[in-house]
This record gives structure tokens, C-alpha cells and sequence, in this order.
């Protein structure tokens, strides 16, 4: 029994002693590890920091730049007076300002067409879907104007429905458009058209409005052809 005691103290002293070793070296073995990823890590984080650092001031220098060439320049220095003679000898015909591409101011819009666009319950646009195209192109920015729910084509001739605000909308964009010289003459001349057809069919209707829902929706058809002969009538709606 004692030799068997004497077995069991000394296995587990040899024991104990080898997992001392094996812990030290263990920990040995881990400090080394991040020592070395320390090393490997913290070199290019500084690099990095370095280079961040780097970057901001190029930036802050960039928009000390951006904001010395954004100010005002200095004014430049009033020109030397001109002796009379000189003066006289270097009279020169001033050139003709060409007139500015606008339509006339006499077919204006009036506030009474727009009213009485206003008070238009429903209406039925027929046109060729390149000036349906047109028209929302134009006035759909505007805050009254509404994409009607029916639209329909047929062989490229667009039915939308609009209500008084949308051809309050329509109206004015057009006005804008026939007037703004940078347009261009071919959307000034649509513009133009346009405007002058449903204005005429809307001062038709505050001529003489008629008020109550037993009636048709009031019919906007853009599409101008040749009057069959013999027909002294105008058939424009």
C-alpha cells in the first residue's frame, strides 16, 4: 500500500510538472503570436493614419482654392479718359440689336380665359399622341396640372379626359413657352398654335357658359385638315 501511495504522488507531481511546462509554453507560443500580429497590424494602421491625415489637408487646401476662385473678382480699372479729337474720329454707327424671337404681346393671355378654363367641369382632348406628348412635356411641372386617368390611342390619335385646373395649367405653360425667346421658333410656333386653339374654344365657352351636368364634356380636337369642297362651314370645335 505505501509503495502503491508512493506511485500514485509521483504520477501526479509528473503530471502537474508537465502540464506547468505545457502552459508555459503555450503562453509562450501566444505572446510570440501577437507580438508578431501586432507588427503586422499597427505598421499599416499608421500608414493609414498617416495617409488620412495627408488627404485631409489636400482637401482643406483644395477648398481654400475652390473659394478664392468663386470670389468676386476685383473690379477692373475705369478707362482713361479720351481726348474730344480722339473721341470724334472713333465715332462709329452703333450696331442694330437684333429683336428678340417673341410673339406678339397682343394675343396675351387673358385672366378671363383662364377663369373661365377654370370653371370647366371635364373636357376631351383629340390630338396626335406626338402633341398629347407635347402638352405634358410642357405643363406637367405645373401644380394644377393632373395625368388623366383615360387615356386612349387609336391609329396614334390620343382621347385624354382634363379637368378646368389641367387646362388652366395647359394654358399658362403654353403662354410661358410661346414667349421664351430661348425655346426655339418650332416649339414657339406649337406653343403658339396650340394656345390660340384651346383658348379660342375656352373664350367660346365664357361667351356663353352653360351650367348643370345634362350636357357632353366640352370636345378640344386638334387636328386641322383640308375642308371637303363645297363646305363653306368651319368646322373647327
Amino acid at each position: 500500500m505505501t509503495d502503491q501511495q508512493h506511485t500514485i504522488d509521483q504520477n501526479r507531481q509528473d503530471a502537474t510538472a508537465a502540464i506547468t511546462t505545457g502552459l508555459a509554453e503555450i503562453r509562450a507560443v501566444a505572446r510570440e503570436a501577437l507580438t508578431r500580429t501586432n507588427d503586422i497590424v499597427t505598421g499599416p494602421v499608421a500608414n493609414i493614419g498617416d495617409e488620412l491625415v495627408a488627404l485631409r489637408g489636400s482637401i482643406a487646401q483644395l477648398g481654400d482654392q475652390l473659394r478664392t476662385a468663386a470670389s468676386p473678382a476685383a473690379e477692373p480699372a475705369a478707362p482713361e479718359p479720351v481726348p474730344p479729337s480722339i473721341a470724334e474720329e472713333d465715332k462709329r454707327p452703333e450696331p442694330v440689336a437684333r429683336p428678340e424671337s417673341r410673339m406678339s404681346d397682343d394675343d396675351s393671355l387673358n385672366p378671363e380665359t383662364l377663369r373661365a378654363a377654370a370653371g370647366i367641369s371635364a373636357a376631351v382632348l383629340h390630338a396626335h399622341r406626338d402633341t398629347w406628348e407635347f402638352l405634358v412635356k410642357h405643363a406637367g411641372a405645373d401644380q394644377h396640372f393632373h395625368i388623366p386617368g383615360a387615356v386612349s390611342e387609336t391609329h396614334g390619335i390620343v382621347m385624354a379626359g382634363l379637368s378646368g385646373p389641367s387646362l388652366v395649367a395647359i394654358l399658362t405653360s403654353l403662354d410661358d413657352v410661346r414667349h421664351d425667346a430661348e425655346a426655339g421658333r418650332g416649339t414657339q410656333a406649337i406653343a403658339h398654335h396650340l394656345h390660340q386653339r384651346i383658348g379660342d374654344i375656352v373664350d367660346e365657352i365664357a361667351r356663353d357658359p352653360h351650367v348643370g351636368g345634362d350636357c357632353d364634356p366640352v370636345t378640344i380636337r386638334i387636328d386641322d385638315r383640308l375642308k371637303p369642297e363645297g363646305d363653306g362651314e368651319d368646322e373647327r370645335q
